[in-house]
């Protein structure tokens, strides 16, 4: 059983993991330290420069270990060029013991996953999946690890959720979410001697608290810095369910027990900052060499913004976005397609401009950090009203898939449940036919069923007008070029609404 000890700054983490171990007597003591969700190596919240700070402070006081829990190698600036490598880079640096694979690590795929592995100089783990290519684990992960520090072994295994096929596209990936998978794993690791056992993950599992109260896991780490803390699940989770609300914030656990085992284990939890430390100076001038190189790159001014815009994250999931608009005028003009549709999660500059603000190269592909190529398609009628209910079925948890749109016009009724949302769509101010075939540009992603886009996956593909199928973002970046005035397009493309009496106007 386990007893949580409230320190004076409590319970919720977000980037970073020691593991401090010493047996005094008959007392054991550990001293976790947890981090993830670090995409952005010069985040000014807090950066990998202050956790090697804390981590250098940890390592010259007792022995450390250093637990990471992904969710880091996409999306940011650098990411779209160089697919993560970078992010393994610092973190070789800082000598993590092992890493956790999360959703994003998925972003470029299985291969890129795999390459990034062979770069680090530390075990990469993921404990639930199956890669056909291999017949086994993704190459180059290993299922799971024991770390042996000051006579206390401390065994690792990470739970990655199934929706990350959907979510990221996956066509070979298979991920078995069920229990007995990581009953199993813990069951071997105990059989190995573990004294204790970590369950890193990235989204909620109805199995964790069971795992926890029955003691056959430990510690179950978790991050999300935009979970919604009024969400009930803060209140029924285990003591040792440790759950990272707090952007750039580090979570130090104490435990301590009395015997061989880790039974009756007392825990505490105290959270720093990550920002009240300082840089530690080789780290940040390892940073510094990325962002100056890139920066050189990218200083190029596209265009002026006449209108204040906001990138950030609500703004871009739950309803229409001048900026949003703006990209897929861009692609329906580049294509010229009937219409055009790109998903609010591709947009990741979490911005707000001013008006006056004059658009750098760097800007935009920050917006758009994913190296998403064009797609156009022929579709009906029926699958664009499938791909608009898709998009519109998540907007009260805030899901990337919203839909940002050019050529349409709709209203999204919520007091209707999914699927049956979408009234009075018009496709060019003429109402939508749903025999009719229209052309649609939109992100290879979305095109491939990402984001559950799933009516679009088998359409026709038109090929586009180059020989080479041009990135999203150097399309966005030549029309804004040839704009250079943006000012925010007229609204009333997507209306929400909560009650919705008039039939639709669908043929």
């Amino acid at each position: 059983m386990l007893c949580l000890i409230r320190g004076s700054s409590l319970l919720l983490i977000f980037l970073s993991a020691v593991v401090a171990t010493s047996v005094i007597g008959a007392t054991r003591n550990l001293t976790l330290i947890y981090a993830a969700e670090m995409p952005l190596i010069d985040d000014p919240n807090g950066n990998y420069a202050q956790l090697a700070t804390l981590l250098k402070r940890s390592r010259d006081e007792q022995p450390t270990v250093f637990l990471f829990g992904g969710a880091s190698l996409a999306p940011s600036l650098l990411s779209s060029l160089d697919r993560g490598a970078h992010v393994i880079d610092v973190l070789n640096s800082l000598e993590p013991d092992a890493m956790a694979v999360a959703k994003r690590e998925f972003s470029f795929f299985e291969d890129e996953l795999s390459l990034r592995a062979y770069e680090a100089a530390f075990p990469i783990i993921l404990s639930n999946a199956y890669d056909p290519a291999t017949q086994g684990n993704v190459d180059g992960l290993r299922e799971q690890l024991i770390i042996n520090q000051n006579n206390v072994k401390v065994g690792v295994i990470v739970a990655l959720h199934e929706s990350v096929i959907a979510e990221f596209r996956l066509t070979r990936l298979q991920v078995n979410d069920a229990p007995d998978v990581f009953y199993e794993q813990a069951r071997q690791m105990r059989e190995s001697g573990a004294d204790i056992i970590v369950l890193m993950v990235s989204n909620d599992h109805p199995f964790l608290n069971q795992m926890l109260e029955d003691s056959t896991i430990d510690l179950v780490l978790r991050t999300d810095p935009h979970f919604d803390q009024s969400n009930t699940l803060m209140a029924d989770t285990s003591p040792g369910y440790v759950f990272v609300t707090q952007r750039s914030t580090a979570a130090v656990l104490s435990l301590s027990w009395q015997s061989d085992t880790a039974a009756d284990v007392s825990l505490n939890v105290d959270q720093v900052p990550l920002n009240s430390l300082p840089e530690e100076p080789a780290i940040a001038q390892q940073i510094n060499a990325y962002t100056k190189r890139i920066s050189a790159l990218l200083k190029e001014e596209v265009a002026v913004l006449n209108t204040a815009m906001n990138t950030q994250r609500y703004a871009v999931r739950t309803s229409e976005n001048a900026f949003a608009s703006l990209i897929s005028d861009a692609l329906r003009e580049a294509s010229h397609s009937d219409v055009a549709i790109i998903n609010g999660g591709a947009i990741r500059g979490e911005r707000q401009y001013q008006a006056g603000h004059k658009l750098t190269r760097e800007d935009v592909t920050s917006e758009l950090p994913f190296r998403s190529h064009i797609r156009v398609l022929k579709i009906t009628g029926q699958q664009l009203l499938a791909a608009l209910e898709n998009g519109v079925s998540e907007i009260e948890s805030v899901s990337g898939r919203f839909p940002h749109v050019s050529g349409m016009q709709f209203t999204v009724d919520l007091s209707e449940p999914p699927g049956q949302r979408v009234k009075h769509l018009l496709v060019n101010s003429e109402p939508v036919s749903k025999t009719a075939v229209y052309t649609l540009a939109t992100s290879d992603f979305l095109a491939g069923g990402g984001d559950g886009y799933e009516s679009i996956k088998e359409a026709e593909e038109v090929p586009f007008s180059q020989q080479v199928t041009p990135l999203i973002v150097d399309i966005v970046i030549s029309v804004f070029k040839r704009q250079q005035q943006l000012y925010a397009p007229s609204g009333g493309r997507i209306a929400i609404s909560s009650n919705t009496s008039d039939t639709n106007n669908y043929d």
